[in-house]
């Protein structure tokens, strides 16, 4: 073979390797969709019943404790009830009678933040037990009575929606009407905070007498509100003493006229006693996709408009847990029961929670990259019935630790957080170190941001109970401050404005989410009947043939027989 020869035959090899190469080495490449949007199938909606454990708990935790640090100063509103501007939409609604269920480690009740139990997934009791001190700060955040200022007369005058089914509201003595409220037990000692007792594994009367020294968490047990501190290179808070009982602080609830119902399905203290071998949700703690998928069906049926969901499954895209059972459990609760779902994004870090990518507006085919998903936030990834939330600052800028994704519709703060203490009833706004030498932890994370946005979708529901759960959002969504790029993965459609949601001109828009009947699974149809036509026109053409010629033989034999 001549060198000529050789040469070119060699060109030819070289450019058939590097074609084959180009894809995997050129950014812009097209690439295998990495998930598709989530399908529907009505049929997989869980039967509703008592709220009970699917397999026996034990408590392998104690429960968690929370403390006060110097900022955000708790003597004062909180950062993200101002950044809101909370007050000023209290003039057009309070959420006055609109039923919010919060899904998550239960509230505890107490005289400014009265709560109905919703029942218990995780000991099969009410749900008015936060052995988390998690559930309690996100309720906070949603209903809690203000003390120190006067609490804002019910908006509208009326209740915007009949009473839950239920059991009343429990509260350690009766709300307060519009001062101050009862004083509350002094809070333990700063420098020595006392956990909770543990639970029973039944609903029986905590018993008397001092708890135990607790065992420090295990690194995978910290709060559900976020991995860590979001910013560990700022210099720590330190612990300062509380306001002393009864004295003004700055926890107000967006929405302190809603009706707070209990539904406790999660818990990082609890654990299953006899963990299946081999299943990939035994390294996670109490609650799993089909409690999940039961309690939201179960906020659906007994009353709830808003459903509150701070539990974020995090699973990689590349080999995801069954979800169906709660795409079908968030689909009944938005369509048949018109309830707006609101869940937490997520937080990066957290559970396995990796970080997706932002948005490439240049990708007209798929703006939003559900291409390149690399973890499932759900139910947030169920975007046509679920209001996802991410995290901003109290300025409005997204941290960089809230999870990103094509399903994320909206933000609000996510750091900055006080709530009311599960154990005293007393404002607080961290966790104290989980072991000694370490950080305290304030609170952050996207289930306060959405704790916030369920807040205004009470006020909305109150404000406007004609408009159904797709509505609701869409005035949410509508009236966000929206990025420079009109939509990201990291906050959505921006951060929320409640004044603007309850006052701005916004068309209704479509009752429910246009792209839901194009994804839902329905059963097949059965043959379709045959069709006839041909041979129907074929017997009666013959018909009438041997008519016409039965009728010409009658004929011609009358005219013989003259």
């Amino acid at each position: 073979m001549s060198e000529s020869a050789v040469l070119s035959k060699l060109g030819r090899m070289s450019a058939a390797f590097l074609m084959a190469l180009l894809p995997n080495v050129i950014p812009d490449a097209p690439a295998a969709q990495a998930i598709p949007q989530p399908s529907i199938d009505p049929s997989l909606v869980p039967p509703d019943g008592r709220p009970r454990p699917d397999q026996p708990m034990r408590q392998s935790n104690s429960c968690a404790a929370t403390i006060t640090v110097a900022e955000p100063n708790v003597s004062a509103p909180a950062p993200g009830y101002t950044a809101l501007n909370i007050g000023k939409a209290w003039e057009y609604s309070t959420g006055n009678g609109v039923p919010v269920a919060i899904i998550d480690t239960g509230v505890n009740p107490s005289p400014r933040l009265p709560v109905r139990p919703g029942g218990d997934y995780i000991t099969g009791g009410d749900g008015l037990t936060d052995c988390d001190a998690h559930r309690t700060i996100v309720a906070s955040l949603i209903a809690a009575a203000p003390q120190g200022s006067p609490m804002p007369p019910p908006m509208p005058g009326r209740p915007a929606d009949p009473p839950p089914a239920g059991a009343p509201a429990v509260s350690v003595g009766p709300p307060p009407p519009g001062g101050q409220p009862p004083p509350v037990a002094p809070p333990p000692p700063v420098d020595a905070p006392r956990p909770l007792p543990p639970e029973p594994a039944a609903p029986e009367p905590e018993p008397e007498g001092e708890p135990p020294a607790p065992e420090p968490p295990s690194p995978e047990d910290q709060p559900a509100s976020g991995p860590g501190d979001p910013n560990p290179d700022a210099p720590e808070d330190p612990a300062v003493p509380p306001p002393a009982p009864g004295a003004p602080d700055g926890v107000a609830g967006v929405a302190p006229h809603a009706t707070v119902i209990s539904i406790r399905q999660s818990s990082r203290a609890y654990e299953p006693e006899h963990p299946t071998p081999g299943d990939p949700e035994a390294h996670r703690k109490a609650g799993t996709v089909a409690t999940l998928a039961s309690a939201i069906v179960h906020a659906a049926d007994i009353g709830a408009k808003v459903i509150n969901i701070s539990v974020t499954s995090c699973l990689s895209a590349a080999d995801p847990l069954d979800q169906r059972s709660i795409g079908a459990a968030v689909w009944y609760a938005a369509t048949i029961k018109d309830a707006v779902v609101v869940a937490a994004a997520g937080n990066e870090g957290e559970d396995g929670c990796a970080q997706n990518p932002l948005f490439d507006p240049l990708n007209t085919a798929d703006p939003r990259d559900w291409n390149h998903v690399k973890t499932v936030s759900s139910p947030s990834w169920f975007a046509d019935y679920v209001l996802s939330v991410g995290a901003v600052d109290n300025s409005g800028a997204p941290i960089d630790k809230s999870l990103a994704g094509p399903w994320v519709a909206a933000a609000a703060p996510g750091v900055g957080i006080m709530g009311l203490s599960p154990q005293t009833g007393g404002p607080v706004n961290a966790y104290p170190p989980a072991r000694p030498g370490e950080r305290n932890m304030p609170f952050w994370g996207t289930s306060f941001s959405a704790a916030y946005v369920s807040g205004v979708a009470a006020l909305v529901r109150a404000r406007f109970p004609e408009l159904t759960a797709h509505q609701v959002i869409n005035r949410i969504v509508q009236t966000a401050h929206h990025p420079p790029r009109g939509v990201d993965n990291q906050v959505g459609y921006g951060m929320i404005d409640p004044v603007a949601a309850l006052t701005f001109d916004v068309a209704p828009g479509d009752r429910v989410a246009p792209s839901a009947q194009s994804r839902m699974v329905l059963p097949p149809q059965g043959p379709a009947p045959r069709d006839h036509r041909a041979r129907n026109i074929a017997l009666g053409f013959a018909g009438a043939v041997a008519a016409g010629v039965l009728l010409s033989m009658l004929i011609t034999r009358a005219r013989r027989s003259r």
